[in-house]
Protein backbone atom coordinates (compact mmCIF):
# COMPACT_ATOMS: atom_id res chain seq x y z
CA UNK A 1 0.00 0.00 0.00
CA UNK A 2 1.61 3.63 -0.74
CA UNK A 3 1.79 6.73 0.94
CA UNK A 4 -1.23 8.77 -0.42
CA UNK A 5 -3.39 5.26 -0.08
CA UNK A 6 -2.37 4.71 3.38
CA UNK A 7 -3.04 8.99 4.45
CA UNK A 8 -6.57 8.43 2.47
CA UNK A 9 -7.81 5.15 4.54
CA UNK A 10 -6.69 6.92 7.55
CA UNK A 11 -8.29 10.22 7.26
CA UNK A 12 -11.60 8.81 5.77
CA UNK A 13 -12.79 7.64 9.60
CA UNK A 14 -12.18 11.30 10.35
CA UNK A 15 -14.37 13.40 12.66
CA UNK A 16 -18.22 12.54 13.44
CA UNK A 17 -20.57 9.78 13.30
CA UNK A 18 -19.26 6.34 11.87
CA UNK A 19 -15.56 8.54 10.68
CA UNK A 20 -13.36 9.28 13.21
CA UNK A 21 -9.88 10.55 12.85
CA UNK A 22 -7.94 7.76 13.18
CA UNK A 23 -4.55 9.64 13.85
CA UNK A 24 -6.43 11.45 16.85
CA UNK A 25 -6.99 7.49 18.55
CA UNK A 26 -3.58 6.77 18.19
CA UNK A 27 -2.23 9.29 21.06
CA UNK A 28 -5.11 9.39 23.36
CA UNK A 29 -6.95 6.35 24.66
CA UNK A 30 -10.09 8.40 26.72
CA UNK A 31 -8.92 12.05 27.85
CA UNK A 32 -11.72 14.01 29.55
CA UNK A 33 -12.74 17.43 28.36
CA UNK A 34 -11.54 20.26 29.35
CA UNK A 35 -14.88 22.18 29.60
CA UNK A 36 -17.22 22.66 32.50
CA UNK A 37 -20.50 20.82 31.85
CA UNK A 38 -23.31 23.87 31.62
CA UNK A 39 -26.54 22.79 31.93
CA UNK A 40 -28.00 26.57 32.42
CA UNK A 41 -29.97 26.25 29.14
CA UNK A 42 -31.20 22.61 29.54
CA UNK A 43 -34.70 21.56 30.40
CA UNK A 44 -35.26 21.20 34.13
CA UNK A 45 -36.00 16.99 34.78
CA UNK A 46 -39.82 16.19 33.99
CA UNK A 47 -40.39 13.12 35.64
CA UNK A 48 -43.97 12.51 35.11
CA UNK A 49 -45.50 11.85 31.89
CA UNK A 50 -48.64 13.11 30.27
CA UNK A 51 -51.47 10.86 29.22
CA UNK A 52 -50.33 8.45 26.36
CA UNK A 53 -52.55 7.51 23.31
CA UNK A 54 -53.08 4.37 24.57
CA UNK A 55 -54.08 5.92 27.91
CA UNK A 56 -50.74 3.90 29.75
CA UNK A 57 -49.72 5.18 32.85
CA UNK A 58 -46.23 6.78 33.10
CA UNK A 59 -44.45 4.08 34.28
CA UNK A 60 -46.02 1.26 31.86
CA UNK A 61 -45.00 3.22 28.26
CA UNK A 62 -41.51 1.86 27.94
CA UNK A 63 -40.78 -1.45 29.18
CA UNK A 64 -38.90 -3.27 26.15
CA UNK A 65 -37.86 -6.91 26.88
CA UNK A 66 -34.53 -7.01 26.90
CA UNK A 67 -31.71 -9.51 25.23
CA UNK A 68 -28.10 -7.47 26.10
CA UNK A 69 -25.24 -8.42 23.42
CA UNK A 70 -22.71 -7.85 25.77
CA UNK A 71 -22.19 -7.29 29.34
CA UNK A 72 -24.19 -5.00 31.15
CA UNK A 73 -22.72 -1.29 32.43
CA UNK A 74 -22.40 0.09 28.82
CA UNK A 75 -18.68 0.67 27.19
CA UNK A 76 -15.58 0.32 29.54
CA UNK A 77 -12.60 1.89 29.42
CA UNK A 78 -11.01 -1.22 27.94
CA UNK A 79 -13.73 -3.30 27.06
CA UNK A 80 -12.91 -6.38 24.35
CA UNK A 81 -14.71 -6.27 20.65
CA UNK A 82 -16.68 -9.41 19.74
CA UNK A 83 -14.51 -12.32 19.02
CA UNK A 84 -16.72 -13.95 16.31
CA UNK A 85 -14.63 -14.73 13.29
CA UNK A 86 -11.13 -14.00 11.21
CA UNK A 87 -10.69 -11.31 8.55
CA UNK A 88 -7.96 -9.69 6.43
CA UNK A 89 -7.90 -7.13 9.21
CA UNK A 90 -8.48 -8.00 13.04
CA UNK A 91 -8.79 -11.41 14.61
CA UNK A 92 -12.15 -10.24 16.22
CA UNK A 93 -15.21 -10.32 14.08
CA UNK A 94 -16.80 -6.94 15.16
CA UNK A 95 -16.47 -3.37 16.72
CA UNK A 96 -19.09 -1.50 18.18
CA UNK A 97 -18.92 2.05 18.96
CA UNK A 98 -21.12 4.95 20.42
CA UNK A 99 -20.88 8.43 18.21
CA UNK A 100 -21.85 11.42 20.13
CA UNK A 101 -21.87 15.40 19.22
CA UNK A 102 -22.49 17.15 22.37
CA UNK A 103 -24.12 20.56 22.26
CA UNK A 104 -22.93 24.02 24.42
CA UNK A 105 -25.36 22.49 27.37
CA UNK A 106 -23.79 19.15 27.65
CA UNK A 107 -26.24 17.00 25.64
CA UNK A 108 -26.48 14.59 22.87
CA UNK A 109 -27.97 16.13 19.79
CA UNK A 110 -26.60 13.61 17.90
CA UNK A 111 -26.19 10.20 18.81
CA UNK A 112 -25.07 7.16 16.36
CA UNK A 113 -24.09 3.73 16.91
CA UNK A 114 -21.71 2.08 14.89
CA UNK A 115 -20.93 -1.27 13.96
CA UNK A 116 -17.69 -2.27 12.21
CA UNK A 117 -17.84 -5.68 10.70
CA UNK A 118 -14.27 -7.08 9.90
CA UNK A 119 -15.51 -10.42 8.40
CA UNK A 120 -17.96 -8.82 5.76
CA UNK A 121 -16.09 -5.88 5.24
CA UNK A 122 -19.06 -3.18 6.00
CA UNK A 123 -20.55 -0.60 8.42
CA UNK A 124 -23.37 0.03 9.96
CA UNK A 125 -24.42 3.48 11.65
CA UNK A 126 -27.67 3.61 13.25
CA UNK A 127 -29.11 6.57 14.66
CA UNK A 128 -31.26 7.11 18.00
CA UNK A 129 -33.57 10.09 17.59
CA UNK A 130 -32.32 12.68 21.05
CA UNK A 131 -36.08 12.88 21.97
CA UNK A 132 -36.35 9.30 22.68
CA UNK A 133 -38.06 9.37 26.54
CA UNK A 134 -36.99 6.76 28.02
CA UNK A 135 -36.73 5.47 32.16
CA UNK A 136 -33.76 7.09 33.28
CA UNK A 137 -31.53 4.17 34.96
CA UNK A 138 -28.82 5.69 37.09
CA UNK A 139 -30.25 9.13 38.54
CA UNK A 140 -33.21 8.33 40.65
CA UNK A 141 -30.78 9.41 43.58
CA UNK A 142 -31.65 13.22 41.86
CA UNK A 143 -34.73 12.36 41.83
CA UNK A 144 -34.91 11.74 37.43
CA UNK A 145 -36.73 9.17 36.42
CA UNK A 146 -37.59 9.68 32.92
CA UNK A 147 -36.02 12.26 30.38
CA UNK A 148 -34.66 12.60 26.83
CA UNK A 149 -32.01 9.72 26.05
CA UNK A 150 -29.93 12.96 25.24
CA UNK A 151 -30.12 14.93 28.37
CA UNK A 152 -28.68 11.49 30.27
CA UNK A 153 -24.88 12.47 28.90
CA UNK A 154 -25.70 16.14 30.88
CA UNK A 155 -27.04 14.28 33.90
CA UNK A 156 -23.47 12.41 34.09
CA UNK A 157 -21.67 15.30 33.73
CA UNK A 158 -23.31 17.33 36.44
CA UNK A 159 -23.36 14.77 38.58
CA UNK A 160 -20.27 12.68 38.52
CA UNK A 161 -17.78 15.19 37.05
CA UNK A 162 -16.22 15.17 34.34
CA UNK A 163 -16.56 12.08 32.05
CA UNK A 164 -19.54 11.29 33.65
CA UNK A 165 -21.96 11.85 30.67
CA UNK A 166 -20.63 9.13 28.24
CA UNK A 167 -20.84 6.67 31.46
CA UNK A 168 -24.21 7.47 32.04
CA UNK A 169 -25.38 7.69 28.39
CA UNK A 170 -24.17 4.35 27.80
CA UNK A 171 -25.57 2.90 30.99
CA UNK A 172 -29.07 4.37 29.69
CA UNK A 173 -28.92 2.67 26.22
CA UNK A 174 -28.11 -0.47 27.77
CA UNK A 175 -30.54 -0.70 30.11
CA UNK A 176 -33.51 0.88 27.55
CA UNK A 177 -32.30 -0.85 24.28
CA UNK A 178 -29.74 -4.00 25.67
CA UNK A 179 -27.34 -2.78 23.53
CA UNK A 180 -23.41 -2.20 24.89
CA UNK A 181 -20.60 -0.77 23.05
CA UNK A 182 -17.03 -1.84 23.10
CA UNK A 183 -15.41 2.21 22.10
CA UNK A 184 -16.76 5.52 22.32
CA UNK A 185 -15.99 9.06 20.08
CA UNK A 186 -17.33 12.45 21.53
CA UNK A 187 -17.26 16.02 20.37
CA UNK A 188 -18.69 19.27 20.33
CA UNK A 189 -20.59 20.49 17.67
CA UNK A 190 -18.13 23.61 17.88
CA UNK A 191 -15.21 20.98 16.79
CA UNK A 192 -17.98 19.46 14.10
CA UNK A 193 -18.16 22.53 12.61
CA UNK A 194 -13.93 23.45 13.00
CA UNK A 195 -13.17 20.72 10.67
CA UNK A 196 -15.85 20.94 8.13
CA UNK A 197 -14.27 24.19 7.55
CA UNK A 198 -10.94 22.73 7.31
CA UNK A 199 -11.83 20.14 4.61
CA UNK A 200 -13.61 23.62 3.11
CA UNK A 201 -17.28 22.66 4.08
CA UNK A 202 -19.29 19.91 2.46
CA UNK A 203 -21.49 19.85 -0.27
CA UNK A 204 -25.51 18.29 -0.08
CA UNK A 205 -28.14 18.44 -2.34
CA UNK A 206 -32.13 18.37 -0.86
CA UNK A 207 -35.15 16.94 -2.64
CA UNK A 208 -37.28 19.38 -1.22
CA UNK A 209 -37.31 22.60 0.96
CA UNK A 210 -36.08 23.08 4.65
CA UNK A 211 -37.27 26.24 6.86
CA UNK A 212 -38.23 26.95 10.53
CA UNK A 213 -38.34 30.27 12.11
CA UNK A 214 -34.98 31.56 11.75
CA UNK A 215 -33.53 30.37 8.47
CA UNK A 216 -34.76 28.14 5.20
CA UNK A 217 -32.96 26.18 2.64
CA UNK A 218 -34.20 25.62 -0.86
CA UNK A 219 -34.32 22.44 -2.51
CA UNK A 220 -31.23 22.15 -4.90
CA UNK A 221 -27.79 22.06 -4.63
CA UNK A 222 -26.32 23.72 -1.50
CA UNK A 223 -22.16 24.26 -0.60
CA UNK A 224 -22.65 24.58 3.39
CA UNK A 225 -19.35 26.01 5.62
CA UNK A 226 -18.87 24.41 9.25
CA UNK A 227 -21.54 27.02 10.75
CA UNK A 228 -24.81 26.59 8.30
CA UNK A 229 -23.92 22.61 8.28
CA UNK A 230 -23.93 22.66 11.69
CA UNK A 231 -26.97 25.00 11.85
CA UNK A 232 -28.67 23.13 8.96
CA UNK A 233 -27.90 19.81 10.97
CA UNK A 234 -29.86 21.25 14.42
CA UNK A 235 -32.92 22.64 13.22
CA UNK A 236 -35.95 21.07 14.02
CA UNK A 237 -38.88 23.81 14.04
CA UNK A 238 -41.28 23.17 11.05
CA UNK A 239 -40.89 19.15 11.03
CA UNK A 240 -39.62 16.30 13.40
CA UNK A 241 -36.68 14.36 15.18
CA UNK A 242 -37.02 12.26 12.04
CA UNK A 243 -35.92 14.27 9.67
CA UNK A 244 -33.41 16.57 11.79
CA UNK A 245 -31.61 12.96 12.27
CA UNK A 246 -31.85 12.21 8.19
CA UNK A 247 -30.14 15.85 7.68
CA UNK A 248 -27.30 15.22 10.33
CA UNK A 249 -26.76 12.03 8.35
CA UNK A 250 -26.91 14.07 4.90
CA UNK A 251 -23.84 16.11 6.04
CA UNK A 252 -22.25 12.99 7.64
CA UNK A 253 -22.60 11.67 3.94
CA UNK A 254 -21.24 14.68 2.44
CA UNK A 255 -18.43 14.59 4.60
CA UNK A 256 -17.21 10.87 4.05
CA UNK A 257 -17.58 11.80 0.20
CA UNK A 258 -15.31 14.56 0.19
CA UNK A 259 -12.74 13.28 2.53
CA UNK A 260 -13.11 10.25 -0.22
CA UNK A 261 -12.57 11.31 -3.25
CA UNK A 262 -12.03 15.23 -3.25
CA UNK A 263 -8.97 15.93 -0.72
CA UNK A 264 -5.29 16.21 -2.04
CA UNK A 265 -2.69 14.28 -0.19
CA UNK A 266 -1.59 17.22 1.64
CA UNK A 267 -4.98 18.26 2.67
CA UNK A 268 -5.64 15.14 4.48
CA UNK A 269 -2.25 15.40 6.29
CA UNK A 270 -3.00 18.69 7.68
CA UNK A 271 -6.81 17.67 8.92
CA UNK A 272 -5.09 14.55 10.77
CA UNK A 273 -2.22 16.80 12.49
CA UNK A 274 -5.50 19.11 13.80
CA UNK A 275 -7.05 15.97 15.15
CA UNK A 276 -3.74 14.70 16.90
CA UNK A 277 -3.62 17.70 18.70
CA UNK A 278 -7.13 18.51 20.12
CA UNK A 279 -7.97 17.35 23.18
CA UNK A 280 -11.73 18.08 23.42
CA UNK A 281 -12.14 14.51 21.40
CA UNK A 282 -13.03 12.33 23.79
CA UNK A 283 -12.74 8.77 22.94
CA UNK A 284 -11.40 4.98 24.26
CA UNK A 285 -10.37 4.16 20.90
CA UNK A 286 -7.14 2.39 20.77
CA UNK A 287 -3.41 2.11 18.70
CA UNK A 288 -4.87 -1.44 17.66
CA UNK A 289 -8.08 -0.06 16.86
CA UNK A 290 -6.33 2.38 14.62
CA UNK A 291 -4.32 -0.32 12.71
CA UNK A 292 -7.43 -2.84 11.78
CA UNK A 293 -9.76 0.48 11.02
CA UNK A 294 -7.26 2.08 8.94
CA UNK A 295 -6.97 -1.54 7.29
CA UNK A 296 -10.57 -2.00 6.58
CA UNK A 297 -11.49 1.51 5.60
CA UNK A 298 -8.35 0.33 2.25
CA UNK A 299 -10.52 -2.60 1.49
CA UNK A 300 -14.05 -1.36 1.10
CA UNK A 301 -16.06 1.29 -0.93
CA UNK A 302 -18.94 3.90 -0.29
CA UNK A 303 -21.34 1.57 -0.93
CA UNK A 304 -20.01 -0.67 2.17
CA UNK A 305 -20.73 1.92 4.62
CA UNK A 306 -24.76 1.66 5.84
CA UNK A 307 -26.66 4.63 7.37
CA UNK A 308 -29.65 3.51 8.95
CA UNK A 309 -32.79 4.72 10.69
CA UNK A 310 -35.30 3.43 13.18
CA UNK A 311 -38.97 2.60 11.36
CA UNK A 312 -40.92 5.36 11.81
CA UNK A 313 -43.81 2.59 13.30
CA UNK A 314 -41.44 2.17 16.00
CA UNK A 315 -42.12 5.42 18.00
CA UNK A 316 -44.69 7.80 18.25
CA UNK A 317 -45.12 11.50 19.87
CA UNK A 318 -45.82 12.51 23.01
CA UNK A 319 -46.07 15.91 25.55
CA UNK A 320 -44.65 15.90 28.81
CA UNK A 321 -46.25 16.85 31.70
CA UNK A 322 -44.70 20.08 31.27
CA UNK A 323 -45.69 20.64 28.21
CA UNK A 324 -42.60 19.05 26.39
CA UNK A 325 -42.32 17.13 23.06
CA UNK A 326 -40.82 13.90 22.95
CA UNK A 327 -40.46 10.81 21.37
CA UNK A 328 -42.10 7.53 23.19
CA UNK A 329 -40.13 4.40 21.73
CA UNK A 330 -42.17 0.95 20.96
CA UNK A 331 -40.48 -2.35 22.54
CA UNK A 332 -39.55 -3.56 18.94
CA UNK A 333 -36.40 -0.63 19.12
CA UNK A 334 -34.70 -2.12 21.41
CA UNK A 335 -34.58 -5.63 19.06
CA UNK A 336 -34.29 -3.09 15.91
CA UNK A 337 -31.00 -1.79 17.44
CA UNK A 338 -29.65 -5.04 18.56
CA UNK A 339 -30.28 -6.68 14.88
CA UNK A 340 -28.17 -3.84 13.83
CA UNK A 341 -24.75 -4.02 16.48
CA UNK A 342 -25.11 -8.33 16.33
CA UNK A 343 -25.39 -7.90 12.66
CA UNK A 344 -28.49 -9.87 11.45
CA UNK A 345 -30.46 -6.18 10.48
CA UNK A 346 -31.38 -7.00 6.28
CA UNK A 347 -32.68 -3.61 4.70
CA UNK A 348 -36.13 -4.03 3.49
CA UNK A 349 -36.43 -4.63 0.06
CA UNK A 350 -37.71 -1.62 -2.05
Amino acid sequence: MDKRKTIRNISIFLLFGALVALGALWLRNGPHFDRQPNLAGAAAPEVVLAAAEANQPADAVFQPQLAPQHAPGGASDNPAPTPTGQSACSSVGSLSALILGIDENEQADALRLMRVDFTQERISVVSIPRDFWVPVADMQAHGIKYGRINATYGYGEFYNGKGGGIKSLTANIQSNFGVSVDRYFVLHFADIEKYIDKIGGVDVTLEEPVWDKERSFRAGAHHFDGETAVLFMRMREGDSDFFRVRRQSLVLSAFYKKVMHELSVWQLVKLGVSVIGDHAILTNFNAKDVYTLACLAGRISGEDVAFIEIPKDLYHPMTTNLGASVIIPHDGVAAFLQSVMDGSYKPEEK
